[in-house]
């Protein structure tokens, strides 16, 4: 009976993230996934089942990793309003710092294979209702407090940040200046305190 090759797999959708992200999943080959992750092809084939099998669960990790850090904002102390706008800060202070060149890994994926892979859209389209849903508890968390009208809805705004967010990380690609970024901030803010 062959002896299944033994591995951790959070390393090895760790080392598969690295590469896919850098490359993209039309130019990743299995050779370079192998390099990554030192598992033989059939190990990978075992695992994962095929490539694409591989790249779903990097991009559910991904995104799990982001909702989870919604979650955990809503768990801590202090203002929602302000934590929203922490989490748009941060991908501003990455971008600046140069973390962000690679671009947002689902935004990459949803320009690049959204459009011609149904299960590949499925996956994105379910991971943006749950960050819908996770940023709607933040709203309605900032409305509790009095920092956002009370007869806005939830969803709407979560909608208006989310779509927000991902236009913020296209931008990011491109290395725009500090201030640009900030505006964009800034922007998001008013438009959530300001409707209603």
């Amino acid at each position: 009976m062959p002896r299944h090759a033994e591995y951790n797999r959070d390393a090895v959708v760790a080392q598969a993230t690295a590469v896919f992200w850098q490359r993209g999943y039309g130019q990743t080959s299995i050779s370079d996934l192998v390099a990554a992750t030192g598992l033989q092809p059939g190990s990978l084939y075992a695992a994962f089942g095929n490539k694409k099998g591989l790249f779903l669960e990097v991009v559910d990790r991904y995104n799990q990793a982001f909702i989870g850090k919604i979650h955990g904002l809503r768990r801590a102390d202090g203002s929602a309003l302000a934590k929203i706008r922490g989490l748009l800060q941060q991908i501003v202070d990455d971008a600046i710092r140069g973390k962000a060149g690679r671009g947002c890994l689902s935004v990459n994926t949803l320009l690049e294979m959204a459009q011609h892979d149904a299960d590949i859209a499925d996956r994105l389209t379910a991971y943006n209702a749950q960050v819908r849903k996770a940023l709607a508890w933040l709203v309605k968390d900032a409305q509790t407090q009095g920092d956002i009208a009370a007869d806005t809805d939830a969803n709407e705004l979560a909608t208006f940040v989310v779509n927000n967010i991902w236009g913020l990380r296209v931008m990011c690609k491109s290395r725009p200046d500090r201030a640009s970024l900030d505006a964009i901030v800034t922007g998001v803010m008013a438009g959530l305190k300001g409707r209603g």
